[in-house]
């Protein structure tokens, strides 16, 4: 798309003046990034760039490559060897040496149902292929770690990323984008936080059992999804997730998710919250950026969170026809104006988007992003908590909450919505898997249901 100075003014109108989500739709193709080697934004500010980057580490909240993976490989882990050459795609190791990444929270996911034309029902009861995905997606990353260790370490908490930079390695963290991938489990969340899961985003573009999505996602004209639920927010259920990922140490993400259940996870949660890749909506006007009534909520002061928001950096959601690193940092300085600067970062959605921001094209050039920061006069401590210090701090403190709440036993709630439990089935032909004594208070179940 050619940008005009009057669709420009147009656009400028409309970012000051967000008043609906309607700025932008699928028929206004976004500036496209030029993916050609990195040059200097700031090329005075180069050497200062560098030098911050090998001092502190810089840490992505959200980088989709299992998916990438899993799209163009018949056998996904014919890839990684690939991956220490030349990848498809926003990332690969030599382009994050290159550009200074010291940690990536690489996400596990599974496509909301309705994508590949499955109908979750009222009940949301999923099909088991989400935790598939998400297993195979976990699997890939280990076999990744594996594959690679003498450039990769597993990481699972603050300290870990600083170990994994002080050894001169990439800190790889993992992420569950959407909680359709739970499959309606507590259960399923544990042995996904056993195997490493250090943060959850209660929704993706598709609502759940537990919370509302605000859809909006990337490919979409930016519409809110029709509510389901009553108040538009976290289910009861879903209070009882938050409560669990507190006693696990397990990050709440709100990207995606609707605006009340922003609120009413923030409201719910012992431990600081994340929004691991989203934007301002004031500076852009996108369901998927975080209105400033909730930014309010996070900070320092009495009765906030002390969450984080880290942002994104895919177009649509910057702006879509002035998608620069300045953009991006404009973003940053207006969550910061409102949560503090000691409470903002940075999380790509790398790998997930079609349109990354000029100047910010893959993980090769984070330092046209310190050097933005630096131009515009932010001291080095306050670079260092945007880099990743604030990231590990709120780590910190999640891994705090659940220290305290050690002696919690694990949640034995069961979604009401279930039909899968008691498992009666599971007594084969004519119940000959039972014992006795199983079988008659299968019996007398089935004689109270069947009564009801």
């Amino acid at each position: 798309m050619k940008v005009t100075a009057l669709s420009l003014l147009s656009a400028l109108a409309i970012t000051t003046a967000p008043t609906a989500f309607a700025s932008y739709t699928p028929a206004q193709q976004p500036l496209q990034a030029d993916p050609s080697e990195y040059v200097p934004l700031h090329p005075h500010l180069e050497a200062r760039s560098r030098e911050l980057l090998a001092k502190y580490p810089l840490i992505d909240t959200h980088i989709d490559l299992p998916a990438t993976m899993r799209t163009i490989h018949r056998q996904p882990m014919d890839a990684i060897p690939k991956l220490n050459v030349s990848h498809p795609g926003h990332f690969d190791i030599p382009r994050a040496k290159r550009g200074g990444l010291a940690g990536a929270f690489l996400t596990a996911n599974a496509p909301c149902p309705g994508a590949y034309g499955r109908d979750v029902g009222p009940d949301f009861l999923n099909p088991t292929e989400t935790v598939q995905h998400v297993l195979e997606s976990i699997d890939l990353v280990k076999n990744t770690l594996a594959y690679y260790p003498s450039l990769l370490k597993a990481a699972k908490t603050a300290d870990d990323v600083r170990q994994a930079f002080s050894e001169g390695k990439l800190a790889v963290l993992m992420g569950l984008e959407g909680t359709h991938g739970l499959s309606n489990s507590l259960s399923t969340l544990r042995m996904y936080a056993e195997l490493g899961i250090r943060y959850v985003t209660l929704t993706h573009v598709c609502h759940t059992s537990f919370a509302s999505s605000n859809g909006g996602g990337a490919g979409t004209s930016g519409s809110t999804l029709p509510p389901v639920h009553p108040g538009n927010g976290l289910t009861p259920w879903g209070i009882t997730l938050i409560r669990e990922l507190n006693r696990l140490g397990v990050m709440v993400d709100l990207s995606h998710t609707s605006d009340q259940t922003a609120r009413d996870a923030i409201r719910h949660s012992a431990a600081p919250v994340v929004w691991t890749h989203s934007g301002a909506r004031e500076v852009w006007n996108h369901p998927r950026n975080v209105p400033d009534d909730v930014l309010s909520l996070i900070g320092d002061g009495p009765g906030q969170n002390g969450g984080i928001v880290l942002s994104v950096l895919f177009s649509t959601f910057i702006d879509p026809y002035n998608a620069t690193v300045a953009r991006v940092v404009d973003h940053i300085e207006h969550i910061a104006s409102i949560v503090g600067k000691n409470h903002v970062g940075l999380g790509s959605d790398f790998n997930g988007i079609s349109a990354a921001v000029k100047g910010m094209e893959d993980v090769s050039k984070w330092p046209n992003l310190i050097q933005e920061l630096l131009y515009r006069g932010w001291a080095e401590s306050e670079i260092q908590g945007v880099m990743g210090g604030n990231l590990l701090r709120v780590m910190e403190e999640v891994e705090k909450v659940k220290l305290e709440l050690r002696d919690t036993p694990p949640s034995p709630a069961i979604y009401e919505k279930r039909r899968d439990l008691p498992a009666h089935e599971w007594g084969g032909p004519n119940m000959a898997y039972l014992a006795p004594d199983v079988v008659k208070i299968v019996v007398e179940q089935k004689r109270l249901r069947d009564e009801l």
